[in-house]
């Protein structure tokens, strides 16, 4: 009967153990989901980006937020327990988009939120130059 004990107690530790990893795997999972998701959106929201654009919100286009979400919803379409929860798209002084992305991911204890936050500058004009989208860094 001890030894049955036992079994039982190494199972139940072995159990949560597992358990835990598997969280843990899927919580990185979800933080590089996000990151993918921010760099798409963010690269997706710079291509409608007009040519003269005064570097400010009101100068971004109408459905940027509707454009970064749709990108990071297609990036994480393919992870059936990551789900974009809140895409949110600004610009700053420098003219670089940032977008943040935050996306839910599912394990076994529960879930986690993973927050992930991309910049991008639209194409510069050194990169019209070239025939190339060189886009410098923020």
């Amino acid at each position: 009967m001890d030894s049955s004990l036992s079994i039982l107690r190494l199972f139940a530790v072995l159990a949560v153990f597992l358990a835990l990893v598997i969280s843990l795997f899927g919580h990185q999972v979800g933080a590089a989901a996000a990151q993918g998701a921010a760099d798409a959106a963010a690269v997706a929201v710079t291509d409608q980006v007009p040519a003269d654009w005064d570097c400010t919100d009101a100068g971004l286009p109408p459905d940027a937020t509707a454009t970064a979400a749709r990108a990071a919803l297609d990036r994480t379409a393919q992870l059936a327990a990551v789900h974009p929860t809140a895409v949110e798209v600004l610009a700053d002084g420098t003219c670089s988009v940032i977008v943040s992305v935050r996306v839910e991911s599912v394990g076994w204890l529960g879930s986690r939120a993973a927050l992930a936050v991309a910049c991008r500058r639209p194409a510069s004009s050194a990169g019209v130059v070239l025939h190339a989208p060189v886009a410098p860094p923020c």
